[in-house]
């Protein structure tokens, strides 16, 4: 009987944490929704409330205008109004539920790994971060952060070896996430990559690696059987990187999983466009300016019957780009334009004082672009306390493996790629949302590394991790607090697209 307190505290520790979150989450984006953004046109509002009303009945997410993937436009057909302000409200009110059960369910989940500090750090961190104020637009971001998220989750699960059960839900993950977004690609050439560079590392160590994910018996320190003896070490071969019979199974599904979610979307595009899939920012990204270039160009060939009239050597390629540019405009393209979304990401409102950090006194004279002042420093703060656990608990870490490779690989690959591809993309799209795809994973990645980390680091490590989390918690309250208060004066935040 004395165990039950502590028991109920264990079991039910994540309710407060869960209201007080999504308390904070809803009574910001009830303000925001009401004073800010309030142009259906604007930031492609106006096409997805468009592509909505056409998808209503369709079985499928199929419609696409050539820019904007179906799936967001799909699930939002179901808040269709005639009223086109009321509709408009409706869709931001969707996102923002769908938000609410997001963070939800990934509380539920943590919660068996992280404990209450970290815990609430997270889910205010996604919250504040990046999804109250992408969560009331009508844009199909929220949806896509959250498969983004999931997608990545399960990569990495691949990479360390999962078993054949994960694929076809990588699958299905995958081809939504697609639906959602395009940008969804080159995150499928960072795992092909990845793979890549484990089959490589692993004929770089001498052990192969265990498929299962199950413990040698050698490493079994409490168990009572006799130890075996230890085979002779050797390189690994082809049989030991190779997937087993489960995991090509598995696969397949994943795979037939995909292409039957997204078949409807291609068969609309070859009919309206002419090719499956087509998107015209593929082409937009060679050009050197939306207003000028992008949208004229999209104007002139809307569909099948003009984009067909098009020459080969005229559509807008990597060739057609270096045709009417140096190398040395586009590495200054490739630089500024990288420079710009890393800085946006960290930092997107920079002129805003240190002190920000923890209290704005501007409050309600100027328009807030950000819940968070500086968001960056959460995320920095957070990546020194990861490092310096690892570094306190070297000894104690598994040795370097193939899979350790690999996994590096693909989260630099990812982070640095979409900065890349971002960075390029910016003199035709510029905003938050697009960076803002790796800002929950980035967190995530942290706040899970160093949990995990903590156990491992020895003396001190529990007071640097908890003292860390305190302060990171501290000025979450305090921001949100501020956020609150311009609320109450009448204040709103300016949103950017």
């Amino acid at each position: 009987m004395t165990d039950l307190p502590k028991n109920l505290l264990s079991r039910f520790w994540l309710i407060p944490v869960l209201a007080l979150v999504c308390g904070i989450h809803l009574v910001s984006a009830a303000f925001t929704i009401s004073r800010s953004n309030q142009d259906p046109v604007a930031s492609d509002q106006g096409a997805e409330m468009w592509l909505a009303s056409l998808a209503r009945g369709n079985a499928f997410p199929q419609i696409t205008d050539g820019v904007r993937h179906p799936l967001f436009s799909w699930l939002a057909q179901k808040t269709f109004s005639e009223d086109q302000d009321v509709f408009f409200k409706r869709g931001k009110w969707f996102n923002t539920a769908l938000v609410i059960g997001f963070l939800c369910v990934l509380g539920i989940t943590v919660r068996r790994w992280l404990d209450p500090l970290a815990t609430t750090n997270l889910l205010l961190l996604c919250s504040l971060g990046i999804l109250l104020v992408r969560g009331t637009y009508f844009q199909p971001e929220p949806v896509f952060y959250i498969l983004f998220f999931c997608w990545l989750v399960m990569a990495w699960e691949i990479l360390t070896g999962a078993t054949w059960k994960i694929y076809p839900l990588f699958g299905i993950t995958c081809g939504l996430a697609f639906l959602a977004k395009p940008s969804l690609l080159p995150l499928l050439a960072a795992l092909a990559f990845a793979i890549g560079v484990k089959i490589l590392a692993t004929f770089c160590f001498n052990k192969p690696p265990v498929r299962d994910g199950s413990v040698p018996k050698k490493l079994r320190r409490f168990s009572s059987e006799k130890p075996e003896p230890l085979p002779p070490p050797k390189r690994a071969g082809l049989s030991d990187i190779l997937p087993d019979s489960s995991q090509i199974a598995g696969a397949l599904l994943g795979i037939l999983a995909f292409a039957a979610l997204i078949a409807p979307l291609g068969f609309f595009g070859q009919k309206y466009f002419g090719k499956p899939f087509f998107n015209y920012p593929q082409y937009w990204m060679w050009m050197d300016d939306f207003k000028t270039e992008a949208w004229p160009w999209q104007d002139k060939y809307p569909g099948r019957a003009q984009l067909e009239k098009i020459p080969p050597g005229e559509l807008p390629s990597f060739t057609w780009y270096f045709e009417r540019h140096t190398p040395a405009e586009a590495v200054t393209r490739l630089t500024q334009g990288t420079t710009q979304v890393l800085t946006k990401f960290f930092f997107p409102e920079s002129k805003r004082p240190a002190s920000a950090f923890f209290w704005r006194n501007d409050q309600p004279k100027k328009p807030w672009e950000q819940p968070l002042a500086h968001r960056g420093i959460y995320l920095i703060t957070l990546t020194l306390l990861c490092g310096a656990l690892a570094l306190m608990a070297r000894k104690s870490l598994t040795p370097l493996s193939a899979t350790h490779v690999a996994i590096a690989a693909f989260l630099l690959t990812c982070f640095f790629g979409y900065a890349k591809l971002y960075g390029w993309y910016w003199p035709i799209g510029r905003g938050d949302r697009f960076m803002g795809s790796l800002w929950i994973p980035a967190v995530f990645l942290m706040i899970v590394g160093s949990a995990y980390l903590r156990p491992l680091a020895g003396k001190f490590s529990n007071r640097l991790y908890y003292s860390t989390h305190a302060l990171v918690l501290v000025s979450l309250l305090l921001q949100a607090a501020s956020l609150l208060n311009l609320f109450l004066q009448g204040g709103s935040l300016l949103t950017r697209n």
